[in-house]
């Protein structure tokens, strides 16, 4: 019986070679290629996210700390309401205050380890406020205002640029054709008028 289904396996492998089928055998029969898992990239931020982040997030931490909130509840607010690269890096800040850390040193840490100046910038005056014990509220204020005028200049540097890129197609192509519009009837009725 062993020898019987060796020989019709034998002919069975016999008859896809001859067929020409044991390529399709052959790619079923080798193991699968692994799966590669594809890992996202953190997305790159540049200056002016951040800079269309931080009055927002600035502004919560400002209206919270009105409220009657201390600093490290109202980032902590701050960080529940708003997401993005800034309420992340926040949110490291809370978790490290979570695990024993000082919040006045974790703000530090963070204006020295922050890649934005504007960051950086925010969580200096807050660490300074904190321990200066100094309007917080008011300090905050003034530095969204800040942030906003900064948005403000550079979206108007953008547009500025923008509209230099759009005046091109209008000088090199609408203003010729407007031209030879003008131009063509004109040259043509002096032809025909001295013929």
């Amino acid at each position: 019986m062993m020898t019987a289904l060796l020989v019709v396996l034998a002919l069975v492998l016999i008859s896809f070679s001859l067929s020409g089928t044991t390529s399709g055998l052959s790619k079923r029969l080798r193991p699968r290629p692994k799966i590669q898992s594809s890992v996202r990239q953190p997305r790159k931020f540049s200056e002016v996210d951040i800079l269309l982040e931080l009055p927002d997030f600035a502004s919560l931490v400002s209206f919270a700390v009105a409220a009657g909130e201390s600093l490290d509840t109202a980032i902590r607010i701050a960080v529940q309401r708003s997401s993005g690269l800034l309420s992340q890096e926040f949110e490291t800040v809370v978790r490290n205050v979570d695990h024993g850390s000082i919040l006045q040193i974790e703000l530090e840490r963070l204006g020295i380890e922050s890649n934005s100046p504007l960051v950086q910038e925010l969580a200096i005056k807050l660490s300074l406020a904190s321990s200066n014990g100094s309007a917080i509220s008011n300090l905050i204020a003034e530095y969204v205002q800040s942030c906003i005028q900064e948005m403000k200049s550079r979206l108007l540097e953008r547009a500025g640029r923008n509209e230099t890129k759009m005046m091109i197609p209008l000088v090199f192509v609408i203003l010729p054709i407007t031209v030879m519009f003008a131009v063509f009837p004109s040259l043509t009725i002096l032809q025909n008028s001295f013929l």
